[in-house]
């Protein structure tokens, strides 16, 4: 991000976050929701919070040197539903209060962030592994829209996901792998981007899940000077205690590895889990 005016969203835009909020306040979200798709009625959901912090960002070499001043509060709703067999609705909106100083200039804002709205097919299963497609669309919001866009810039964007997954047991204890790669369609000047999300988690005990994963975000070539490769390699360790059948509370922690023309923000966030 660069530091820019915040833009107000139209009605259109919110009338869409309301449907969404609507739709997810009465389903919900799970470990395995990745390639697995929710039987048909079921439902699960994450309602996460998190603070975000960084004193530098990765220069276009993919050093550490430039000096920011970052900051950001997020609360953000996942869900996904079971439509018929094989078939899911997926859906993520959040509320942010970002900061960002870089040199004189100060980019502040608040409000609804880049909310997405997606349908996911599992289309094969071979042996253990699930096979799955999805195709979505990102709605941007008055704050984040991306990871190289000023607070409010960016149009609507399309994103197409493959993703894989299987159950496996490790050193005695039950677990899950799950693998997805995504190209997201962004507009005007931005360049697309490749994605590439993994997942491992154990069970240690029955209603305790860890979790590790790793995020890549691998963007285009510009085409113009008003734009700057961006690459970003982050990890973040999970831990979900699920205190009933349903419902977990989680604790998690993300920070960079590496990254190219993104900021190095450190994050530590909660969250509630439901299944229905």
């Amino acid at each position: 991000m660069v530091p820019n005016k915040k833009r107000s969203s139209s009605l259109i835009y919110y009338g869409f976050v309301c449907c969404l909020i609507t739709l997810f306040s009465s389903v919900a979200n799970h470990a395995l929701a990745g390639a697995w798709v929710q039987e048909k009625g079921r439902s699960e959901f994450i309602t996460t919070a998190l603070y975000s912090s960084a004193k530098s960002s990765y220069d276009d070499l993919g050093n550490l040197t430039e000096v920011v001043k970052f900051s950001k509060l997020e609360t953000a709703v996942y869900g996904e539903y079971g439509l018929i067999k094989n078939w899911s609705i997926v859906g993520r909106v959040s509320y942010q209060e970002v900061s960002l100083q870089r040199n004189l200039g100060i980019d502040a804002g608040s409000g609804i962030g880049a909310s997405s709205l997606a349908l996911k097919y599992q289309f094969n299963q071979i042996g253990k592994w699930v096979l799955s497609a999805q195709g979505g669309v990102l709605i941007p919001g008055g704050t984040e829209n991306g990871l190289d866009l000023r607070l409010g810039e960016g149009g609507t964007e399309w994103e197409f996901r493959m993703l894989t997954g299987r159950p496996l047991t490790a050193f005695g204890k039950d677990g899950f792998v799950d693998v997805q790669v995504a190209r997201q369609f962004r507009t005007s000047i931005t360049p697309d981007e490749w994605k590439v999300d993994f997942t491992a988690g154990i069970y240690p005990k029955k209603n305790i899940l860890l979790m590790g994963q790793i995020f890549a975000v691998i963007g285009d070539q510009p085409k113009t000077t008003e734009r700057r490769k961006l690459e970003s390699l982050k990890t973040q360790g999970s831990l979900v205690w699920f205190f009933r059948k349903n419902s977990g509370v989680q604790l998690f922690a993300s920070r960079p590895i590496s990254g190219r023309n993104v900021i190095a923000d450190t994050s530590f966030g909660i969250g509630w889990w439901s299944r229905f």
